[in-house]
Parts: C-alpha cells; sequence; structure tokens
C-alpha cells in the first residue's frame, strides 16, 4: 500500500523534536495532501505546514475520527493516558521506526541492538567492522540518522531503547541484546516487570532472526525464555579471533571491561552478515567512541572525560572500573526516572573515586545512599554543572573528572549532548 492511501484520515505528531521533523518531511512527501496535527508536552513546536494541538485536545479529536494515525516520538509513552484513549476510538499508534519499515525499508537487512547499556558502542563497533568489509551499512535509529532520513543501504544497523522496541513491527533479520537491569520505569506505566517485558518485546518476533547475546543477557533467564524457538544463536568467534581481538581492544580506543562484551557482540553479528576476520579487527583497530561515551579531553593537568551518555548507575559503574589507575573526581545526578543507587554508592566507596559531586535531582538520593557507608570520600552537592566544576577547581587529590551521570539529562539539559558539550566548555573555561 502506498503512503497516500494508507493515510486516510489526519496524522498527529506527538512530540516535537528530530523525529517528528524527520516524520513531517516524510508526509510532505509521501502523503502530501494529509493534514498533520502536532503536540507536545513541553516547549515552544516549530514544525511547518502543521496544526499545533495541546494535548489534552487528542481524545475529542480521535472521537470525531479526525485523527486515523499518532506518530508518537521515542520519548512519548505507550501509556500516556492521551494515547490510550485514542487507541480505544481505533487510532494507530506507531513510529519513526515502523513506518520506515513500511514504507522506505526496500528488502534491506535489519540488525537491531538493544540492552540497558552497551547499545552505542555495539552498534558503532558493528557498523565500522562493516565498512571496514567493504560491506554497505549505515547507523539509524536511536543513535544515526531519524530511519525516515535514511537512504538506501543494503544493511541498516539500529540502536534501539525500550522506548522503540515496546511496540516495534519491524522484523529483524539480526539481533543483538547486551544485558538487562531495571531502567526507565517511569516510562514503561512506574511498572519494572512491565519495562523486562516492552524491553524484551525485540526478542518475540513472528519470524526468525540470528541473534548474538551479550554475557549478562545470556544466563538472564527472562531474555531466555522470551527468545522464540525459530531464532538461531550466531556462533561464537574462533579462540584465535577472540585472543586477537583482545590484542587489538588493548590497544585501541575502546575502553572498560565491559566493551570487551560489546566487542564480542559486534564480531558474532558482523561475522554473520559476512565480514572476514581481518576486517573485524581493522574495525576495532580504527573504531572511534560514539560521541560523550568515555569521551577524553586533556585540558591542563588534568583528563576530563565527558560520559554524559550514561543514563544508568550500571553504565556509571562501568565507567569507573575503565580508569582502575586513576584517581576520579566523579560527577553523579540527572533527571529522576526512580533507579537504585544502592549498588553504585557501594561501587563509588570500593573504587578509586576520591571525590563526588551529586548533581539534581537524583544526586540526592545518591548523597543519602553515600551517607549510610564507611568511606573517606570528599562528597558535595552541587545545583548543576558550573557550581559542581567550581566546587572542584577549589579541591585536589584526583587527576581524572569524569561526567557520568547515571541519568538522564531532561531536568536541565534537552538532552545528553548538551549538557557533554557545557560540561567540557567549562572544563575549558575554568581549567584551561
Amino acid at each position: 500500500m502506498q503512503a497516500d492511501q494508507y493515510f486516510n484520515r489526519a496524522v498527529l505528531l506527538y512530540g516535537a523534536g528530530i523525529e517528528a521533523k524527520s516524520t513531517r518531511d516524510f508526509l510532505a512527501e509521501y502523503a502530501p495532501d494529509i493534514k498533520v496535527y502536532v503536540t507536545a508536552d513541553q516547549g515552544e513546536i516549530f514544525l511547518p505546514d502543521s496544526t499545533v494541538i495541546a494535548p489534552t485536545e487528542i481524545e475529542a479529536l480521535s472521537e470525531k475520527g479526525e485523527i486515523g494515525t499518532i506518530v508518537r516520538s521515542a520519548g512519548v509513552s505507550i501509556y500516556k493516558p492521551e494515547l490510550l484513549a485514542a487507541k480505544k476510538h481505533g487510532v494507530e499508534i506507531t513510529t519513526n521506526i515502523n513506518l520506515w519499515d513500511k514504507f522506505k525499508r526496500k528488502g534491506a537487512k535489519l540488525v537491531a541492538v538493544t540492552g540497558t547499556k552497551g547499545k552505542s558502542t555495539t552498534v558503532k563497533l558493528t557498523e565500522t567492522m562493516l565498512e571496514c568489509a567493504g560491506i554497505d551499512a549505515r547507523l539509524g535509529g536511536n543513535f544515526g540518522v531519524a530511519p525516515l532520513d535514511l537512504d538506501d543501504h543494503d544493511i541498516i544497523v539500529m540502536e534501539l531503547s525500550s522506548y522503540q522496541v515496546a511496540d516495534l513491527t519491524a522484523q529483524p533479520d539480526f539481533v543483538g541484546f547486551t544485558n538487562l537491569f531495571p531502567e526507565h520505569i517511569h516510562w514503561h506505566n512506574h511498572s519494572l516487570p512491565q519495562y523486562f517485558h516492552d524491553k524484551l518485546n525485540l526478542l518475540r518476533r513472528d519470524g526468525p532472526y540470528a541473534y548474538a547475546l551479550g554475557a549478562q543477557a545470556a544466563v538472564n533467564q527472562k531474555v531466555q525464555e522470551a527468545l522464540p524457538k525459530y531464532a538461531h544463536e550466531l556462533a561464537a568467534p574462533s579462540a584465535e579471533l577472540v585472543a586477537a581481538l583482545h590484542a587489538t581492544m588493548r590497544k585501541s580506543r575502546l575502553k572498560g571491561p565491559h566493551n570487551a562484551d560489546n566487542m564480542i557482540i559486534a564480531a558474532k553479528l558482523a561475522l554473520g552478515l559476512g565480514a572476514p576476520e581481518e576486517a573485524i579487527l581493522k574495525g576495532l583497530e580504527t573504531f572511534a567512541p560514539p560521541a560523550h561515551r568515555l569521551e577524553e579531553h586533556k585540558i591542563g593537568n588534568l583528563l576530563f572525560v565527558d560520559d554524559s551518555i550514561a543514563t544508568t548507575p550500571e553504565a556509571t559503574m562501568a565507567a569507573i572500573a575503565s580508569y582502575p589507575d586513576e584517581k576520579i573526581a566523579l560527577m553523579v545526578g540527572g533527571y529522576d526516572r526512580d533507579q537504585n543507587y544502592e549498588e553504585l554508592a557501594r561501587t563509588v566507596v570500593d573504587s578509586n573515586v576520591t571525590t563526588l559531586c551529586c548533581l539534581p535531582t537524583t544526586g540526592e538520593r545518591m548523597q543519602a545512599a553515600m551517607d549510610k557507608l564507611d568511606h573517606k570520600i570528599d562528597v558535595f552537592a552541587a545545583e548543576g554543572l558550573a557550581d559542581a566544576m567550581e566546587g572542584f577547581k577549589r579541591r585536589d587529590g584526583f587527576d581524572t573528572i569524569i561526567l557520568s551521570p547515571a541519568a538522564p539529562s531532561f531536568n536541565q539539559y534537552d538532552n545528553y549532548i548538551a549538557r557533554g558539550e557545557h560540561f567540557i566548555q567549562l572544563a575549558n573555561e575554568l581549567f584551561g
């Protein structure tokens, strides 16, 4: 079915960011006569050729039959009352990714990677290995180009969050699953079981696919129960290749023991897609980490590590483990989504962290967790990054300052990118 026939009633874009703009451009090209509404929960909306409405108007327009489809941005929960009400009136709820699959995929192989942490590194490694093999592959999804903006390629490698796999209709050819920890509970109807169910939806596909699991996912009972019988596991790399990968990793820009696991997942996927071992090793050798993932900046006499993309306690624990020989000043805190910080606090106490700055708002819970433990770490609270960096300026006893917040940025920044950029800007201003 052509897009102009598929959309027979008005389309509502819920969310007004990059994904919404991408979807609006798609509709202008493929269904130019369709009426388009746009709404968002906060912020000003600038989307051409669209009628702005409030979220409170969705149910009435749905009941009248005015709206036929709602294309939600990833951050818009499928459990929002407005979407549930629209669905009761027969409105289809879909996403940018599902529309790409329906109208623009054109036979491309889809490699879908999810997991609580390690997704970005795994997809970037996989793409790099495939490129070194001369295979036509491109990144898309949560990390990379918005799906509806993708050009035609033989292989599309997508990083998918739980927000995106919860109602995914696309059938992947290959799946990577890094690990499964509690995260994003607020989005998933404030329910941890619902989060696990939605995350594992990527594995519950109607057709066969090949998969590669990270070490934690491989022994996770929930993951194993979700795998259908017709999915088959990709072969492990040979012992010789594994040894060569670890030797190459030590000389590469890939840091931390957690990334050794991501490296093996990427190698399995690349091998399954036809990349030779030489290309896989070359991909690792030339790998450039994703922006804001353990991104190093030497400024003055200190090493500043931008790990702003770390939005879970597990990711921050991995960041600490990546610098075992440094004296670390760590910044933790951000948007609260009901995550537990007890284990992170214990990890900090048992590590080489000498100074800890707790940022709003989850920093309060991190500081409370630290107060329960015996330690000699210098812990202080700050109102924001600028205040935190001034606090570090007045202190010593560390050679590395890491921003690894263990929380999203939305309480103070538009996204993790803006947060990371501000961190390095302040580092240059105060320590350069």
